[in-house]
């Protein structure tokens, strides 16, 4: 199939761009002649109107600024707006407040930024020391943790003492009582 459609011959250019031509008669429109149409009434649509009463609206406000600027005063426009503008003291107080915070927020983010890390990881029980695996421990890498377990153990037990001196000022009520 491919071979065949390679083989067919193609159309020039030229006579793919051009037009089919048309056989269609004129002379069947030139002997039916058509009752004359009558008149039609046409008016400006809406957009001719809009645009004019906006043109002379235009004209109307620029002559009265201009009267009332000759005469040294503001125009109404003018004072209309200078009437909704805040003021610049009202600027300033603005533009401070949000400076401050800005600033503020600055200094934060350089505090979390440039602060270390905690390097060390409070521990909650003794236990945690011994979680490793027994297996292929070299010999005398073992450290004595005699001195952290008691420190654990006395933390713990001082912890207890007081909440039992808060239970015996009647601060805390137990769950077991």
């Amino acid at each position: 199939m491919f071979l065949a459609r390679r083989s067919a011959a193609r159309a020039p250019p030229v006579l793919r761009r051009l037009q089919p031509r048309r056989f269609d008669s004129h002379t069947a429109t030139h002997g039916d002649h058509h009752p004359p149409m009558e008149p039609v009434n046409e008016s400006f649509g809406p957009g001719f109107y809009i645009s004019l009463a906006t043109l002379t609206t235009g004209f109307i406000l620029y002559r009265l600024t201009q009267s009332t600027e000759m005469s040294g005063s503001h125009s109404w426009i003018s004072s209309l707006i200078e009437k909704w503008t805040p003021s610049e003291r009202i600027w300033e107080e603005r533009n401070a407040i949000r400076t401050a915070a800005m600033e503020k927020a600055a200094e934060d983010r350089h505090l979390f930024l440039g602060a270390r890390p905690n390097d060390t990881i409070d521990l909650l029980s003794q236990e945690v020391f011994n979680t490793g695996s027994p297996f292929n421990v070299p010999a005398g890498s073992t450290a004595d943790l005699s001195a952290v377990a008691a420190h654990y153990h006395r933390r713990n037990r001082e912890m207890e003492e007081r909440r039992i001196a808060r239970m015996k000022d009647g601060q805390v009520v137990s769950l077991y009582d």
